[in-house]
């Protein structure tokens, strides 16, 4: 005897996770076409196979998104940059199941420029380099012993190797 309720009796397939959730986190696997590695044989001369991994040629391209005025910036393939020129970039977004809202972009249209402009709000880029400020003088107590045997004035000589340097006494 088998029970089986009316919820059940539905015998539609289980739903699929949403490429939408999971694209572009998946390594490397291009984001349009779903193109990813395909293993394959190396074979030598002697007639020895070896396993290889044939990788899919994937590329960071930022790409121009002319319904919405901006550039995205997606990881596929270099077949897939051939379709995007034949399809559409929108056409292979909704056939690959991805939202083009959700990625990084930047705009592309004029007036967004010149608002940006007028409102003071235009980015800059920032050098990661640049020094954050003067560094404060860290003399150790070696050093500090060394100059005492010499006769000199700790406190007068970091202050004047720190204004010499650029750097703040601590």
């Amino acid at each position: 005897m088998c029970l089986v309720s009316e919820q059940s009796a539905d015998l539609s397939p289980p739903p699929l996770l949403e490429p939408s959730g999971i694209q572009g986190k998946s390594g490397r696997k291009c984001m349009l076409t779903g193109k990813k590695a395909n293993n394959g044989w190396s074979v030598s001369f002697s007639h020895i196979r070896n396993k290889k991994l044939q990788g899919v040629n994937l590329q960071y391209k930022r790409v121009y998104w002319p319904e919405k005025q901006r550039y995205v910036r997606l990881r596929i393939s270099t077949s897939a940059m051939k379709s995007i020129n034949k399809i559409g970039l929108e056409a292979m977004a909704k056939r690959a199941g991805l939202d083009l809202e959700s990625l990084a972009y930047s705009d592309a249209s004029a007036e967004r420029r010149e608002w940006l402009v007028e409102n003071g709000a235009e980015p800059q880029r920032k050098n990661k380099r640049a020094p954050k400020g003067p560094k404060p003088v860290y003399i150790p107590k070696w050093k500090e012993a060394q100059m005492k045997r010499k006769g000199m004035n700790v406190e007068a000589e970091t202050k004047r190797f720190a204004e010499r340097w650029g750097m703040t006494v601590a």
